[in-house]
């Protein structure tokens, strides 16, 4: 199988790979590792980050291009502590961040690392497959694929998505609209407001700690069941209503799969979107 790889570690490579060093104030330095490929080598997207934050994006663009911005609190030194690895195995591009297991954050070189992977708009860009970060927010706006979008410690977003999503962090928020299904949503410890379009299968919507706000497509076909330590409140139209106060059971048009919402510790709000 064919494979390419470009580590950045400081160094300048013409055909892919640009790296430059800048930015020294009291200690703190970064690096700019990038990688270009031509959308007809990439079919699959797969990022993990290990600390920060991670975008990707559509764009009116004629490339795939994969940027990691490496920075460090203890100048060029630091950022030895971080390796980059940008591959394009096959016809599926990887880009995998890792910090040196005596450099983690909040000690010797606070070391970070963001990553931005821009593609083109639909279907000349890759199927976005997975995008992970330890630490770091991670936002997919504009792309397309089945994807599993998730986060120890941050936010997770995706707007204009063209492929049915599984969310997860563990501690902040998630939030999803204008994409084509959703396959699973869940945060230990944060809100979520998701926008349900469509659905292929049971889908599970949930917070230990934090309120859920769901918009249904009114046209769906589903069967329902909420549950809140608190309330669930609703204004979809459903048929066969059961439940009070934290329970709400019910089918949507036909009935189907099923659609379960839940906070251990918080409200529930259902809403009905009209297309």
């Amino acid at each position: 199988m064919n494979r390419r790889t470009y580590i950045g570690a400081g160094a300048a490579v013409l055909a892919g790979l640009a790296g430059c060093v800048g930015s020294f104030t009291r200690g703190e330095a970064s690096e700019l590792v990038e990688g270009t490929f031509d959308p007809a080598d990439v079919r699959e997207l797969r990022v993990v980050n290990a600390i920060g934050d991670v975008t990707v994006v559509g764009r009116d663009t004629d490339t795939v291009t994969a940027s990691v911005l490496k920075r460090s609190t203890d100048g060029s030194r630091g950022l030895d502590d971080i390796d980059v690895s940008i591959a394009l195995d096959g016809d599926v591009l990887a880009v995998e961040t890792s910090i040196e297991d005596g450099a983690r954050w909040f000690t010797r070189s606070s070391p970070t690392t963001d990553v931005t992977v821009a593609v083109p708009l639909g279907e000349a860009g890759p199927v976005v497959r997975s995008v992970s970060s330890r630490l770091g927010d991670v936002d997919l706006l504009d792309t397309r694929g089945d994807t599993r979008a998730s986060t120890e410690l941050g936010d997770v977003t995706a707007s204009g998505v063209d492929g049915y999503l599984t969310l997860r962090t563990e501690l902040g928020d998630v939030l999803a609209s204008d994409v084509t299904g959703i396959d699973g949503v869940f945060t230990e410890l944060g809100d979520v407001k998701v926008d349900l379009l469509g659905l292929r299968a049971d889908v599970d919507v949930g917070t230990e700690l934090g309120s859920l706000v769901v918009g249904v497509a009114d046209d769906l076909d589903l069967d329902l069941e909420a549950r809140a330590v608190s309330a669930v409140s609703s204004d979809l139209t459903l048929a066969d209503v059961r439940g009070d106060g934290g329970l709400l059971t019910g089918r949507l048009n036909a009935g189907g799969h099923r659609l379960r919402v839940e906070s251990e510790l918080g409200d529930v709000f259902l809403r009905s979107i009209t297309r």
